[in-house]
């Protein structure tokens, strides 16, 4: 979080009562009886927030008429959901810093009177139980929790860190699965310029698929999968143009698809495909597949490093 976001965060949460986290890069505290999270869940638009609360009622959860109710008589939010416990407000972005606060503040007031008069109780996210919570890290999501469930949490998250450690990698399955994952890539970039569009879509689709064949058929992805899976993407990001232009000679020569994928370096040399343009096509599908990839793949790597993180927001750190 850069100073500047860092330092709005800050005059968010005091000019709406609540608390900043530096470490985690959240807002949370109390609106009455609820405990409220506010957070960013992308760091590149750290001003479309949401909102979190846990709570529950007699009644079960909200229903898609309340949802929709409440987004309407509410202009700063676009939409209030429910999943289990856990209650989702989603903000509007906007630029201005006053607008932003005013809007949050407002958004807030209106969350907190909807949730008394719909009689929604504060509760542990984990558990259900009524009562005081606490924000918490846990991964890479945040929760609303009491102590007990806290305690719960960590200890199936321990379980399932111990199981991902205990899996084996399967280096070959996972090379198999990237190479699928690959194809799946080719084939957005080819379709894509048989359109007439370059896009930082395929780079993005390029990437999931590769990275998730490597995993699903590898069993985990580790920093080996990762570095495997991106000179996979080198490769066949390259075949992949090749191939669109050898689509386009296919029509043109009226020839076989191995046949013309073999001609594009002699009609290079001839002159007869422009080098120019061929070059820097090549360049522009190179940038998009980097610009879809390289964040989701920073992504990944956050994702899992971040994957065994416990601890309660807002607690002092120790220091050494």
């Amino acid at each position: 979080m850069n100073k500047k976001v860092k330092k709005n965060y800050e005059q968010l949460a005091q000019g709406t009562g609540l608390r900043f986290d530096e470490e985690f890069g959240v807002i949370y505290g109390n609106r009455g009886e609820y405990t409220l999270l506010i957070y960013a869940p992308n760091e590149n638009y750290p001003y479309q927030l949401l909102v979190n609360a846990s709570v529950s009622r007699t009644g079960g959860p909200l229903s898609n008429a309340e949802c929709r109710q409440f987004a309407k008589a509410t202009k700063p939010v676009s939409y209030l959901r429910q999943k289990g416990y856990s209650m989702t407000m989603a903000l509007k972005g906007v630029g201005n810093q006053n607008k932003l606060r005013d809007r949050l503040d407002e958004s807030l007031n209106a969350l907190v009177g909807f949730l008394r008069t719909n009689g929604f109780v504060n509760c542990c996210q984990f558990s259900g139980q009524p009562g005081e919570t606490d924000a918490y890290c846990v991964g890479n999501a945040y929760m609303l929790l009491s102590p007990e469930g806290f305690a719960s949490v960590t200890q199936n998250t321990s379980i399932v860190q111990q199981q991902k450690e205990g899996k084996k990698e399967n280096l070959v399955g996972g090379i198999v699965g990237a190479l699928l994952g690959t194809l799946l890539g080719v084939a957005s970039i080819i379709i894509l310029s048989q359109m007439g569009y370059v896009a930082v879509i395929s780079g993005i689709i390029m990437a999931v698929c590769t990275l998730k064949g490597y995993e699903l058929l590898g069993g985990k992805l580790t920093k080996k999968g990762i570095v495997i899976s991106i000179i996979l993407m080198i490769i066949m990001t390259y075949i992949g143009d090749r191939l669109d232009w050898a689509i386009m000679v296919m029509r043109e020569l009226e020839t076989d698809l191995a046949s013309a994928y073999r001609f594009i370096p002699d009609l290079l040399s001839a002159d007869i495909i422009d080098s120019g343009s061929y070059w820097i096509n090549l360049f522009l599908v190179y940038a998009f597949v980097a610009a879809g990839a390289i964040p989701m793949i920073i992504t990944e790597i956050k994702s899992r490093n971040n994957e065994g993180r416990l601890a309660r927001i807002g607690a002092p750190r120790q220091t050494i």
